[in-house]
């Protein structure tokens, strides 16, 4: 080695350090790219459970709009604006199975419990407008009548979605494990 090799050396040497250190963050961030779909997948499934829940709080609403409709049906004001509260609960329960349908596709999930609740609101609600066609709601004997012709008519319904929840919660769980694993790995946490 001469003696003006020394200085190359050292900043051949001192430049392949600032290489390394310049490289280093690339190389942990790398190794953490995999996490970010894992975490845009993570909420994607969080935000279809939350869809379903909010599916099932407007189907129990719809419930209550049903038996106010009936309790207060017989005054034509009151069940003009009830039937228009149970009508906008029906409405919104639909779009709430359209978004979730669309998230459960997106995920690649299949949507066998949703054919389930779409058959079921067609029929549900089907059995709601019959029961006020047949029997009305302008006396409490024609309401307790309409409400015993449905008696019972939403519980598969209510009980599919609570099935599709704790399914979603389950692969919301499986996915958190996944997050959690890669976390681990990356070097950059």
């Amino acid at each position: 080695m001469t003696a003006r090799s020394g200085p190359v050396v050292h900043r051949a040497k001192r430049f392949f350090l600032v290489l390394l250190l310049a490289m280093t963050p690339l190389v942990s961030h790398a190794e953490c790219a995999a996490m970010l779909p894992a975490l845009d997948r993570l909420e994607a499934m969080v935000q279809a459970e939350m869809t379903a829940r909010e599916a099932l709080v407007t189907m129990r609403r719809n419930a209550q709009d049903w038996k106010n409709l009936l309790l207060r049906g017989s005054d034509a004001q009151m069940r003009q604006t009830m039937q228009a509260r149970f009508d906008s609960q029906a409405a919104s329960y639909a779009m709430q199975l359209g978004s979730l349908r669309k998230q459960l596709q997106a995920l690649g999930e299949t949507p066998r419990r949703l054919d389930i609740l779409d058959q079921e609101q067609i029929q549900l609600f089907g059995k709601y407008r019959q029961a006020l066609a047949t029997h009305g709601v302008n006396t409490l004997e024609a309401a307790f009548q309409a409400d015993r012709e449905v008696q019972g008519a939403d519980v598969k319904t209510l009980r599919t979605l609570e099935e599709a929840i704790e399914a979603l919660a389950t692969n919301n769980r499986g996915q958190f494990q996944t997050v959690r694993q890669l976390l681990k790995t990356c070097p950059a946490s």
